[in-house]
């Protein structure tokens, strides 16, 4: 008869510096699977405020030239809660939080013990804590960021509290770099794919830049709309192609100055079809041929190629439908040929088009600035992104009304 088993001895739990190292280690590694600089912050302050069970954190960014610092992530544990607008304020007005981004040197303080800095003293009554440990976020060798967690517990960090947070912040600092680097490639791989479709496009004199336009605003919409950055960058690059079977259409219909016959509508339609079959074949490109295929479907089912309707039409799509409308509708307004008849004909066109939803985000004004407790969001108003200027441009009457026509066929 066999022996019987011998039972498994529990695993004995962790001494407590084991169980922080610990921490540490996961937390680097959820870092390093990060890959957008506004993820990573907010990451950072949710594992920091965990590490040392505190009770919030907040990360700003650091403009030493302009000696300011702005709110750019946070995380608090409930019932606190981070406001959703980004404040921003000067370094010379808390001298001590000045002399953490210089030096790098922690600063620490607690409401009732020792003599606090008088200024963040002030700080910590607004916000309703008792205690503050203040870190420098470098990046590349410069500062970057300051990090500031907080407790409403009168304490005083242990020293080997404030190395572990430094041992995190080190590596969160080496995850930024390598996230802003990958932003430099994505946008000279964003600037490299418009001038490729440029030069497909070039038959067509309108869609030389329009593609570039079409993908800025794209990606300003999906921020207002809080599309994952992953989903956003599927966005802007069907954007930059969405045009690309125009290369499959008859060069004298797309420079026909006036309105296509039946005949024609029929061949420029196609060209969603045809982009749809150019991108198919490429690997990289897989995720987009739903977008360029159905950027000219219609929310009220009268699009094309396949007649899709309402939420049929995936949302990217809609998005660049918008943009592409919007673009065509408005951007002979700086000249004064349109005047203030633009917008009335873009939400003409956009009536039937697109979701309310999405066309007030592309119609309305500028993001503004938030902050959420567990997500991180741009801390200014969005603008140009690198390499996908805008710049002003004229066109004449009768190109604006040829753009119209095609915008609507």
């Amino acid at each position: 008869m066999p022996a019987a088993r011998r039972r498994a001895a529990p695993i004995p739990a962790l001494p407590p510096h084991l169980e922080a190292a610990l921490g540490v280690i996961e937390a680097v590694q959820s870092l390093g699977e990060l890959v957008d600089v506004a993820e990573i912050l907010a990451t950072l302050a949710r594992r920091l405020t965990e590490l040392v069970d505190a009770s919030a954190c907040l990360v700003s960014l650091v403009d030493v030239a302009g000696g300011t610092v702005r709110d750019r992530a946070g995380y608090a544990r409930p019932p606190h809660e981070w406001p959703r607008a980004a404040e921003e304020y000067a370094l010379a007005d808390y001298p001590r939080t000045a002399a953490v981004v210089e030096t790098g040197v922690p600063y620490s303080c607690s409401l009732g013990i020792g003599r606090p800095d008088s200024a963040e003293s002030a700080r910590l009554r607004d916000l309703g804590y008792r205690a503050l440990l203040m870190l420098r976020l470098r990046v590349d060798g410069e500062p970057y960021g300051l990090i500031e967690i907080y407790d409403d517990h009168r304490r005083a960090f242990a020293q080997a509290e404030i190395r572990l947070c430094q041992a995190l912040a080190t590596e969160a600092g080496k995850a930024v770099s390598r996230a802003r680097m990958a932003e430099r490639l994505e946008e000279a791989y964003f600037s490299t794919l418009g001038a490729l479709a440029a030069a497909l496009e070039a038959k067509d004199a309108y869609t030389s830049d329009h593609a570039l336009h079409i993908a800025e605003l794209a990606g300003a919409v999906c921020e207002r709309l809080d599309i994952s950055p992953g989903e956003s960058r599927l966005v802007r690059l069907a954007a930059l192609l969405h045009d690309i079977g125009k290369i499959g259409v008859p060069e004298v219909i797309l420079r026909k100055p006036g309105p296509l016959t039946a005949r024609e509508t029929v061949k420029m339609r196609q060209h969603a079809e045809i982009g749809a079959r150019i991108l198919k074949p490429v690997p990289h490109f897989a995720e987009l041929v739903p977008l360029v295929r159905a950027t000219h479907e219609r929310w009220d089912g009268t699009g094309y190629p396949e007649g899709l309707e309402s939420d049929e039409i995936p949302l990217g799509a809609r998005v660049i439908c918008v943009c592409d409308a919007f673009h065509a509708m408005t951007e002979g307004l700086s000249t004064g040929d349109a005047g203030g008849r633009g917008l009335g004909r873009d939400r003409a066109l956009l009536g039937d088009a697109v979701r309310p939803r999405v066309r007030r985000r592309a119609s309305g004004g500028r993001p503004g600035a938030r902050l959420a407790a567990d997500r991180a969001r741009p801390c200014c108003p969005a603008g140009p992104r690198a390499g996908l200027r805008s710049r002003p441009r004229s066109r004449p009457s009768s190109y604006l009304r040829r753009r119209a026509c095609h915008a609507m066929a």
